[in-house]
């Protein structure tokens, strides 16, 4: 009897781990207004039949704060990306030591990005802090 007790709740706090891991769920994202992802996150742009998922950093060069830098250094994200089905990737890249964003096209859409936190001279970041803004913006046919 007592194992059956031991079984069930451990099935009750695993069904409720699951829940939980949810919670950010789908971000519902609309064109030319920013939201963020993190690692693995997933954003639906429903007017667009696309979904995009960031996942994850394939480099990270920027010149950190605190530092003297020969090179001001780059961040590179990879997004994917869901359009009616047939998935592509793209990696999109920030400059480092700028306030300006990343852009980067896919079909008829343009990527403006960047990533945060910005590195700091002597701290580690963590694959979980990451976390990419994006704005989407459409555009328009015969300008590409």
């Amino acid at each position: 009897m007592f194992k059956h007790v031991v079984l069930f709740s451990t099935l009750l706090i695993l069904i409720a781990a699951v829940g939980c891991q949810g919670s950010e769920g789908i971000i519902q994202a609309s064109i030319d207004n920013e939201f963020s992802l993190a690692v693995g996150q997933i954003a639906e742009l429903k007017s667009e039949g696309i979904t995009l998922q960031f996942e994850g950093i394939q480099e990270d060069s920027r010149c950190p704060k605190g530092a003297t830098c020969f090179w001001q250094g780059r961040v590179r994200s990879i997004l994917n990306i869901s359009d009616n089905g047939i998935s592509s990737q793209i990696v999109l890249t920030d400059q480092g030591l700028s306030d300006q964003n990343g852009k980067n096209t896919y079909k008829q859409y343009e990527f403006t990005s960047h990533v945060q936190p910005y590195p700091e001279l002597g701290k580690k970041i963590s694959k979980e802090d990451y976390r990419l803004y994006l704005t989407v913006k459409k555009i328009p046919a015969g300008t590409n």
